[in-house]
């Protein structure tokens, strides 16, 4: 997926928001934006969103001085959804389907996304969830693959999300699962610290995708990254970032809400639905 021109106010806020999290001089806010202004004036337009995602909040990480505006965010985040996790655990036990509640729950986490909305309302969207369907639904696809599946590459997206994460994962059996998260901070990405805090450690193997900062890990686009997902039995990808990134890349299932209109459009759904496929042109 490209970038589009209703991109270019979104990244602005996103600036903003940022900024603002992550200092209290007004100056250097005024800085970031007037910096994040300069950058949409040079903008490709062939160019995906992460990857001006990344250019966007590394000049709010280098103006500002502050490595993880989210910080105190996703700390919050992951304690409210770990407080959850019990009710979603007997959510999915007491269901006809375990695994595909599971699916559901972990499509409702993604509400958790400070790059679109800062005020949500995790428990409304969890039941709200489950009262419909995904709007585009390959699960029968997915658990074919999953017969003969040894192991998944698993592309996390937000801290607090982890849990509901956690809980599919907890139903994938005992498949060897390499969780991918942030190699550095960006927005309220999930990154190992998240991990830890949100019970997987121990539970999956973790690999890192780069936050725009070198030695934070590679991009989605990068070669020897790709290699890994295709070597896997099984990719399932988790949000608007990673689809953003990897849409055209037919083995994937990715899993998400559509909260962005673009992404929905670009989807085929309307925003707000939930949707399960398998990636590429349909």
């Amino acid at each position: 997926m490209k970038v589009n021109l209703d991109c270019i106010p979104c990244f602005m806020r996103q600036a903003l928001e940022a900024a603002r999290m992550a200092t209290d001089n007004e100056k250097l806010q005024k800085d970031v934006l007037r910096s994040t202004a300069t950058l949409m004036v040079k903008i490709c337009y062939t160019s995906k969103p992460p990857e001006l995602a990344h250019k966007v909040h590394s000049l709010v990480r280098d103006i500002t001085g502050n490595s993880d505006p989210y910080k105190a965010v996703k700390e919050r985040d992951n304690k409210m959804a770990l407080k959850m996790y019990p009710w979603l655990k007997e959510i999915v036990e007491e269901s006809d389907d375990r695994l595909y509640t599971a699916l559901k729950l972990a499509a409702a986490g993604n509400i958790i996304d400070y790059g679109v909305n800062q005020v949500f309302d995790v428990e409304a969207t969890i039941k709200d969830v489950l009262g419909k369907e995904f709007s585009i639904n390959h699960y029968d696809r997915f658990k074919d693959c999953l017969d003969d599946a040894k192991n998944i590459y698993y592309l996390a997206d937000n801290a607090g999300e982890l849990v509901f994460d956690r809980v599919l994962i907890e139903e994938l059996g005992d498949r060897k699962v390499t969780l991918v998260v942030k190699g550095g901070p960006i927005i309220n990405d999930a990154t190992l610290d998240d991990v830890e805090a949100c019970g997987l450690e121990g539970e999956v193997e973790v690999d890192f995708l780069g936050n725009g900062t070198p030695e934070t890990g590679p991009e989605r686009t990068d070669p020897n990254f790709l290699q890994k997902l295709r070597n896997a039995d099984l990719v399932l990808s988790k949000g608007q970032g990673n689809y953003e990134g990897l849409s055209s890349e037919e083995y994937i299932f990715f899993l998400l809400m559509a909260k962005c209109p673009l992404i929905a459009r670009d989807v085929g759904v309307q925003k707000g639905d939930i949707v399960f496929y398998r990636g590429g042109r349909r």
